[in-house]
């Protein structure tokens, strides 16, 4: 069952959603409270959580979602009467889920995060602002994952500051100064991510290579399936 916390104010109302042991969402929290806003938090855990039917009966001005494992339902998101923002770990181009993972697959040379109005669908809504950053040949999951937590920390912190100076007035110029930025293709799938984790032995070299940049971080090793059986890939030396 995910945790909610309440922390009531005279502040405007906002529902926060974050990560369980997660020192960022920890200090987004903190800054929610000292900047004086009514603040309900939910904690998610995993993906197969559900949300609890009494945050349904939540209502205020803003939602903010922070590296939180829910799909937030339409019915919820309508709740906030000014803006409902997510902090996506992906610049415009990457959509969904997995997106460091496939990013490092394609080679990309630039990545990034990216604040956006949510609707109904995944990584969708309007977009706020993009921040991006270099992405060398010698990056890695690690090194790339460790960067973008910390953009999307700063982008976040960014916002609630400006949403507490400024309200609506700042939502109003970060739309109209990223009216250029656009989604592209739709979000990807979680069991698309799965599937680019699976090694064929078939494989070449090179590819082998990319896949292994791309998804190989201690903890989570790769998996190669043969005659029924799944074997794990751990690296010694990478």
């Amino acid at each position: 069952m995910n945790e909610i916390r309440n922390f009531a104010s005279k502040g405007k109302r906002v529902l926060f959603f974050g990560r369980a042991k997660c020192s960022l969402t920890e200090d987004l929290l903190k800054k929610l409270v000292r900047y004086g806003f009514d603040v309900t938090f939910i904690k998610s855990t995993n993906r197969s959580e559900k949300l609890q039917e009494d945050i349904y009966w939540w209502e205020g001005e803003y939602i903010v979602c922070f590296r939180s494992l829910f799909v937030i339902p339409k019915r919820l998101i309508d709740k906030a009467s000014i803006a409902a923002i997510n902090f996506h770990p992906a610049p415009p181009e990457y959509p969904g889920s997995g997106c460091i993972n496939f990013a490092l697959y394609d080679e990309v040379s630039e990545y990034g995060v990216t604040a956006h109005v949510m609707n109904e669908l995944v990584d969708n809504g309007k977009i706020l602002e993009v921040r991006r950053f270099p992405v060398t040949p010698h990056d890695d999951l690690p090194t790339v994952l460790s960067r973008t937590h910390s953009e999307l920390f700063n982008l976040c912190s960014d916002f609630i500051s400006g949403i507490y100076s400024d309200g609506e007035d700042f939502l109003k110029e970060k739309l109209h100064a990223s009216e250029t930025e656009v989604w592209k293709g739709k979000a990807r799938l979680f069991k698309e991510l799965e599937a680019l984790q699976k090694i064929d032995t078939k494989v070449s070299e090179k590819d082998l290579k990319r896949i292994i940049r791309a998804n190989y971080i201690e903890g989570y090793p790769l998996r190669i399936e043969l005659h029924g059986l799944t074997f794990r890939l751990e690296l010694d030396d990478k």
